[in-house]
């Protein structure tokens, strides 16, 4: 994974609009950049937010709204609870890792079709194959019960 750190900020392309932050902007550049490079190479990327430099409160919020939420949401209960939105930018998504008390542990803009998170592991699906066979194998315990039509 990538953080923002590793990866050059670039300047801003003109302006901030009328009351963004300069930090905002280069951020949605960033992502832009991103974007552009996933289109062109299908190199996913990821932008660590914790480690974007004067990101405080009103300026996180103000990323949030710019970027705003899109059409898919999704949420992964594991050891801990990740909470995956798309933005208003197919293949920009907002991936928040929150620990057992809920708490923010890591927060990503990630750049790719979709999250390695939603990705289901080989192990697990052969585990789930396994587990399948096994309930095809026993007999039904609503034997008599008509199927649904």
């Amino acid at each position: 994974m990538t953080s923002l750190s590793d990866i050059p900020v670039l300047a801003p392309r003109g302006e901030p609009l009328p009351g963004e932050s300069p930090v905002v902007s280069a951020v949605l550049n960033q992502v832009m950049e991103l974007l552009a490079q996933f289109l062109a190479s299908g190199t996913a990327a990821a932008l660590d937010l914790r480690r974007v430099p004067r990101m405080d409160a009103a300026t996180y919020q103000q990323l949030k709204d710019a970027l705003s939420t899109g059409e898919v949401t999704a949420t992964v209960a594991a050891d801990v609870r990740v909470e995956i939105s798309e933005t208003q930018y197919p293949g920009v998504w907002w991936v928040t890792h929150r620990n057992e008390r809920g708490d923010i542990v890591t927060e990503l803009i990630e750049v790719t079709e979709v999250p390695a998170i939603l990705k289901s592991h080989v192990a697990d699906m052969r585990a789930g194959l396994q587990r399948l066979e096994q309930a095809l194998a026993l007999p039904s315990s609503r034997e008599g019960t008509p199927a649904p039509a």
